[in-house]
């Protein structure tokens, strides 16, 4: 079987890395040629942090447009696929044109989406009209799904998972060790620079932490934020070092607003916390309130206060961090795994194709315990 997935970046971008690239061992081990086609390298990120923002635009522009004529050249020398995978858009912000003589030429085309793109000015139309012209579409959760059906005749929820063979804890790392039980707390966040805003509701939790326990925030970005008053340890962001990075701190964090869009989130950075063994404190947003058993594999907290409260929670307790921690970790291996998932988007990508039923799907993306929350072992 044979699948060209068209990508919006190259394995630099999360979205890309985390929903095709690392999946490809595991497709090729299924039998399924699949050819990833990014849409962006890594020059693009870099001209992303230029400043000023005039001097950005004066290089983003060629540079996105030899990039679309590198796409244009790819549809039009396509060949026979017995799928085709695109991420978002074929060319973002653009009428959906190829995407439409891709379905009369009779392509079977699935749509891909882990964020709720639709939001976004330019998409609000374009959106329904590219689902509704597709084979199916594959999302990341079930907020997305219920968006998707109202235009698409297949949906599959595919979660972002990370691999637990990269992302796994310290093996210096115990109950006993120095690592849970040094007076120095290591809380950590890593993302994007466009989500650094997040991280404004933990500044006054943060401050008051600061004179009770020698405490610092690391933020592992592209750069850093601006927080008065907090203790900052700055990382850039590096693939080779990223597992390193979380792998030695105390407590993670993924703070969000509680909207539309952050409702859509995959909850990734709070599964590469519960992956190598980190105790993790999350918003109670989107899918959040499905990774996280509150009190056992994990906090949730919704305010300043409660942010407080469950931070200070772990901060004093280093044998309740091992212990969550080791309960975050199950839930990653039974539910958010790149082994679990790997065959299961196999499946998926063949019954796209129309080499299996259509009434398999749920099946082959949900498995026998679909509906049922699957135990994360904490208890």
């Amino acid at each position: 079987m044979t699948v060209t997935y068209f990508s919006k970046s190259s394995i630099i971008g999360p979205s890309s890395r985390y929903r095709v690239f690392q999946f490809l061992p595991h497709l090729q081990a299924a039998g399924i040629d699949c050819h990833v086609d990014p849409l962006f390298g890594e020059t693009y990120f870099s001209i992303l942090e230029v400043r000023p923002s005039a001097l950005r635009t004066l290089l983003k522009v060629p540079y996105v447009f030899a990039c679309f004529l590198k796409r244009l050249w790819r549809l039009l020398t396509l060949g026979r696929r017995d799928l085709i995978v695109i991420e978002g858009q074929l060319f973002p912000y653009a009428p959906p044109l190829a995407e439409r003589l891709l379905n009369w030429c009779r392509y079977r085309v699935a749509i891909e989406m882990d964020d709720a793109i639709y939001l976004t000015p330019g998409h609000e139309k374009t959106m329904p009209a590219l689902l509704s012209m597709t084979t199916g579409a594959i999302v990341g959760n079930d907020r997305l799904a219920a968006y998707a059906k109202q235009f698409s005749p297949r949906v599959c929820v595919v979660p972002t998972v990370v691999d637990t063979e990269r992302f796994k804890p310290d093996s210096t790392r115990s109950t006993g060790s120095s690592a849970q039980n040094s007076d120095a707390i290591t809380i950590v966040w890593i993302g994007l620079a466009y989500n650094l805003t997040y991280l404004e509701v933990l500044a006054p939790a943060l401050r008051a932490l600061q004179s009770k326990f020698r405490l610092m925030l690391r933020v592992v970005c592209s750069q850093p934020p601006h927080m008065p008053g907090v203790e900052i340890e700055f990382r850039p962001w590096d693939f080779q070092r990223e597992v390193a990075d979380l792998q030695d701190a105390t407590i993670g964090v993924m703070p969000l607003e509680d909207t539309e869009w952050a409702r859509s989130k995959c909850g990734l950075k709070l599964l590469q916390y519960l992956a190598v063994g980190v105790p993790s404190v999350a918003s109670p947003v989107g899918v959040n309130r499905d990774i996280i058993a509150s009190g056992e594999n994990g906090f949730l907290a919704a305010t300043e206060q409660e942010w407080y409260e469950r931070l200070e929670t772990l901060c004093r307790q280093p044998q309740l961090r091992a212990r969550m921690g080791q309960a975050g970790r199950r839930t990653v291996e039974e539910r958010y795994s790149l082994a679990v998932w790997g065959p299961r988007l196999a499946d998926v990508y063949r019954t796209l194709a129309g080499n299996e039923r259509v009434n398999e799907i749920h099946r082959a993306v949900h498995g026998p315990m679909s509906g049922q929350r699957r135990s994360t072992g904490a208890r």
